[in-house]
This record gives C-alpha cells, structure tokens and sequence, in this order.
C-alpha cells in the first residue's frame, strides 16, 4: 500500500525489529499481505483485531491504511486496537509523521482517527496539538480531537472541553454531547463541575442526557440543584427520568418522581449535607440495575417503566416465539393469568394492555421482526383513542413466522428475500430499523456503501423497548458484537436508552451488554 510505503520511509533505522516480538512481527507481515486483499469490511475488521497484542511501531505504521478505510466501523476496529498500544515511539511516529506531514495532515479521515488513537495511547506530548485540532474546519476532526482529549484523561483539557459546551460558542450538537462525554472520562470532579452545570441547564435533549449521565459518573454536590430542575416534565419527559434516576442512586433518596418533593428535601438538607460513602453508592447503583426504572408513569412494558413521550416498541415474531413460556412458575407468581401460555402470546396480552394505558402526550410506533420486519406506522402516531384502537388490533394480529403461520405475513412484506425462511432472526436489521438506518438490500456489486458515523439527532424516537427470544440467525450479520458497534454508531450522540426484554430459554449475555451500552434496562423472562 502506499500509504505504508510513505509513513515506513519515517521510521528511524533499526526501530522497525527492536520493539516487537518474533510472534508479533509474523502477524503485522501476515496482516500486510492479507488487509488490502480483503473486499469485505468483516474480514478487514477481524484481520485488525488480530493485532491486539503485537503494541509496537511497526504495527502502527502497517495499521495505518485501516484508520482512512472507507468502513466506519473497520476505523473503529483500528482506533481501539491502537488506543491499546503504549509504545512511545507510535505516538511520536503519529504526530511527526502524520500530523506534522504536509500532504497527510490534509487528510480528514485520517487525522481525526490519528487524533483519538493519541488519546487513546496517553502520547501527552500531543495534548496540545489535540487542543489545536478543535478548531478544524471538519467535523470529524474536532469530534477525534475531543475523544482523543477525553482517551487521555488531563485535566489540562478541561477548560477547551467547556468551552465546546456552552452553547453560546457555536458548536455542533454532537461535539457538545462528545465534549461532556470527555469530561466524564477525564474524570476530575472539580474541575467539570462548572461546564457540567451550563450542560444541564441549557444544554440541548442529547446534551442534557449526556450531562445526566455524566453527573452519576461525577456526583457533587453542587449538581443535585440543576438536576432536581430537570425533573420538570414541561421540559422533557425522558430527560427528566434519567435526572430521577441518577438523584435517586448518588443520593440515596427514594423520593417520587416530582419536582417539588425534592425541592422540599433540598431546601432543608443542602446547608449540611455530603455526598455517600462511595461504597454505598456503589452498592446501591447494583441494586437498581436489578430493579429496573420504577416510576408512576402508567407507561409500562414487560416491567420497565418509563417517561418517555416518544416510544418505540420491536416485537420479535420469528418462529421460536411460537414455543411455550419457559418457566409456568413465574408466570403463576406473577400473579397474571393469560390466554395461552406461547410467547407471543403473552407479549401481545402485555403490549396490547401497555399501548392502552399510555397517555395522549405520547408518541409510539410498532416494528415486527422476523426475517424482514414490518411497520405498524411510516412514523410515530399519537396514542389517541383511535391510534391505540388500531395499534393494538395491529398487535393482536401478529403470529409467529415461519411453517404454516406464513401465509398472512409473507403477503404484508415480511417474507424474506432470495428463498430466506420468513421466519429466522434478523436481528440486526431490526435494531437498524429502529434506530432509523436502511439496510441496503443484496446487489450484485461487490461492495456495500460505506456506513459513517451518525451526527444528526433529528429522530424524535428517545426510547426502544426491544424484545426477542434468541440470538441472531439471518441478516448481514449475526455476530453480536458487530451488531453492539452498529448500534453504537447509530447512538453515539443521540442518547436513546434501549431496553431488553429477553424470553429465551437460554443465553441472552450479548442482549444484556446491548441494554448496558445503551442506558437502559435488561429483563430476562424466559427462564
């Protein structure tokens, strides 16, 4: 590659052997010939990841045409593969060899990976060239300076991150939800207090969860005011749940979810109150991760309540949904009784009797998956009388796919194509359609368009409830790591919480991971 053949013409004699084991170097001369031979992004990813362990300069000059790969997340595969490495010499090499090169320094796509791997890699001697980078013209640049700045973790970059933040500079949406997520991994309390205080009072949805989510990493006392303000539901509903949440676990209050109630608490507590002991703390975010958000909302689905006014519920339709419930017992103790004890029945008993229950304020949309999935809307509807009539008339008419169940569905478009079975898991393309992605159909190019990373936040969708029975067995991937990173892609400045709600008999680790990543909550009900 010529990239490769440049950047080796930098490396000072004799440092290319002297640094990497015999092992090592047989994997970056074997990821050389195999990398640019590899059409499919998959193969290029999994051919990077080889290289975990071989931290040298050698491998980062051979990594460095996978950090401008046309693949999104083939770059990312490469970022945190050499975020990893802590050779000196490689963050020497990545600021005079590219940074400081005339005609590479030029090149976006690989300054803004170059800036986030020297975070990444604690190259401090760059810190100022990071803090230099958040005044590129591109986007891409400033949001890899700003990771890079967070990767790194100095508080010398604190007051650049602020700066970002304040709404009044200019910057774009996701560099502010990128710079608040900077200062939480920085992790200096003192010192992100007052940006975090402009976040949560002014800042945008996005910025403000980022904020929320950021102020339960760094609890202080001087956010329990701002946070206690964003629990009026006039400004935002989901925003005010996240701020209930995270009040309730840095505090250890178990007030309800009102305004005032807390206003009340603070106003007698705040001349003399401290923050918990840490273990406490700690102990008590396990408990809640247990417990789910608990709320009086009366938006409930499978336990997990919620705030939210923009909803979106995926219901899982494929052929394992027609196997029973698979433990009766919890069913009795539940207390409810159902019409039959198949899955999908029971979902659609309890998705029916939540779509009822919401109020008018809300706005829901309904996807079945299979192998293909379907659209209860083109878009989300307000759960008026007539909506929710037609929503759940809509729900009680889906029936697992696949053997003789395939007739109705396969005519309203959920019959997968190029002689699929209708009835298989797609999981990710229901996760991508969720999160508002088209998934580009088989063509008889060799090459899929190329998937960047997501920095509108126009979709109003702010939660998902996600329900399945079982791993992925069809789509364009079936590897749920692949899947999480989409969807991380998709997320990574929207801040749309995604619960799990799994009822199969077996595994279900990958889906719990999923909920985590993404602010929500895992159930499993199957077993």
């Amino acid at each position: 590659m010529l990239i490769t053949l440049l950047l080796a013409l930098l490396l000072p004699v004799g440092q290319t052997t002297e640094a990497i084991s015999d092992d090592a170097l047989f994997l970056v001369e074997e990821f050389e010939r195999y990398y640019p031979r590899q059409e499919h992004p998959a193969q290029r990813r999994e051919a990077i990841l080889t290289l975990r362990d071989a931290s040298s300069l050698r491998a980062t000059v051979a990594l460095m045409p996978a950090l401008e790969d046309e693949e999104y997340l083939v770059r990312r595969a490469a970022i945190d593969v050499l975020c990893g490495y802590t050779d000196p010499a490689a963050g020497q090499f990545l600021v005079e060899g590219v940074l400081e090169d005339r005609k590479l320094k030029k090149n976006d796509r690989l300054v803004a990976a170059v800036a986030e791997v020297l975070g990444g890699m604690r190259y401090e001697a760059a810190l100022g060239r990071l803090q230099a980078l958040l005044e590129h013209d591109e986007l891409s640049v400033r949001l890899g300076a700003t990771n890079g700045l967070g990767r790194m973790g100095r508080v010398e970059a604190v007051s650049s991150l602020a700066w970002l933040i304040d709404p009044d500079n200019g910057a774009e949406e996701a560099l502010q939800v990128a710079a608040v997520r900077a200062l939480e991994q920085i992790g200096n309390v003192d010192a992100a207090r007052p940006a975090l205080l402009v976040a949560l009072a002014r800042g945008s949805k996005p910025v403000q969860i980022a904020a929320v989510a950021a102020a339960h990493a760094l609890p202080h006392k001087d956010l329990i005011a701002p946070l206690i303000e964003l629990l009026d539901e006039s400004r935002d509903p989901r925003v005010a749940e996240d701020a209930h949440g995270v009040l309730v676990d840095i505090t250890l209050r178990t007030f309800p979810d009102t305004k005032s109630d807390w206003q009340t608490w603070w106003l007698r507590a705040v001349a003399t109150w401290v923050l918990p002991d840490a273990e406490l703390v700690k102990a008590a975010r396990a408990r809640l991760a247990t417990q789910g958000s608990k709320y009086a909302t009366g938006k409930s689905f499978q336990g997990i309540e919620t705030k939210s006014d923009n909803i979106l519920f995926v219901i899982d339709v494929s052929e394992s949904m027609n196997q029973p419930f698979g433990d009766p017992e919890r069913l009795e103790q539940s207390g409810r009784t159902y019409k039959s004890n198949q899955r999908l029945d029971i979902v659609k008993e309890e998705l029916i009797g939540t779509i009822e229950a919401l109020p008018e304020t809300t706005a829901f949309n309904i996807v079945s998956f299979a192998t293909a999935v379907e659209h209860w809307k083109k878009r989300p509807a307000t759960a008026n009388v007539l909506n929710k009539s037609n929503a759940q008339s809509w729900v009680d008419d889906l029936e697992p796919l696949g053997g003789a169940a395939t007739t109705f569905r396969a005519r309203a478009g959920l019959a997968g194509g190029g002689g699929e079975a209708v009835g298989q898991t797609n999981t990710h393309l229901a996760l991508m359609t969720a999160f508002g992605e088209e998934v580009e159909k088989k063509k008889k190019r060799k090459r899929a368009k190329p998937r960047e990373l997501v920095t509108e936040l126009s979709d109003p969708i702010d939660t998902i409830y996600f329900l399945t029975d079982g791993e992925p067995t069809v789509g364009v991937t079936t590897d749920m790591n692949e899947i999480r990173d989409e969807v991380r892609r998709l997320n990574g400045f929207r801040g749309v919480q995604l619960h799990v709600i799994y009822v199969g008999t077996h595994g279900g680790g990958q889906f719990k991971l999923l909920a985590e990543e993404n602010g929500g909550v895992f159930v499993s009900v199957g077993s």
